[in-house]
């Protein structure tokens, strides 16, 4: 297998188990922000992955990371949705070896701080890995969605 086959595979492999991991995590609920101040209610993580690459595109890959790391814990300390898809692209792009950090905040640092052919490098990978990752979870998403429809009745249609 050429090497660019090689790599696509490997991006949509890493992808389905991130995509997998995140609806199992957070799935299609809403993650109710409410108690960490009210805001965000309605973001689960399809819709947060569904809003990254359009996100990237209009603001840039620094600026999408510094929002998501700027929301990445909650009041409590506790890890959101925001700070969990950011963790699955900056472990791909270690992975990749287009990144050496370590954890969120280096991470926000260092793609702030990429000269500008290295930060278009990084985010073009970004989102060729944030495409396959989008595919992944509408479809797990649905598929979680028809599964918890089918376990959710049992059958009865109410009607004596």
């Amino acid at each position: 297998m050429n090497r660019r086959l090689e790599t696509e595979r490997n991006r949509a492999e890493a992808a389905y188990k991130c995509a997998s991991n995140g609806v199992q995590k957070y799935g299609n609920k809403p993650l109710g922000h409410q108690a960490d101040g009210g805001e965000g209610g309605d973001e689960n993580y399809k819709s947060i992955v569904a809003k990254l690459p359009p996100r990237i595109l209009n603001s840039g890959l620094g600026v999408t990371v510094a929002f998501h790391f700027s929301k990445s814990k909650n009041k409590q300390g506790q890890e959101t949705v925001y700070g969990y898809v950011c963790e699955q692209i900056r472990e791909w792009l270690v992975k990749r070896h287009y990144v050496q950090s370590k954890n969120i905040a280096e991470f926000a640092r260092d793609v702030v701080a990429l000269p500008v052919a290295d930060s278009r490098a990084v985010t073009n990978e970004a989102l060729t890995f944030l495409t396959w990752l989008r595919r992944f979870t509408d479809g797990l998403s649905a598929q979680s969605s028809k599964s918890n429809e089918k376990s959710g009745s049992d059958g009865n249609t109410g009607e004596s």
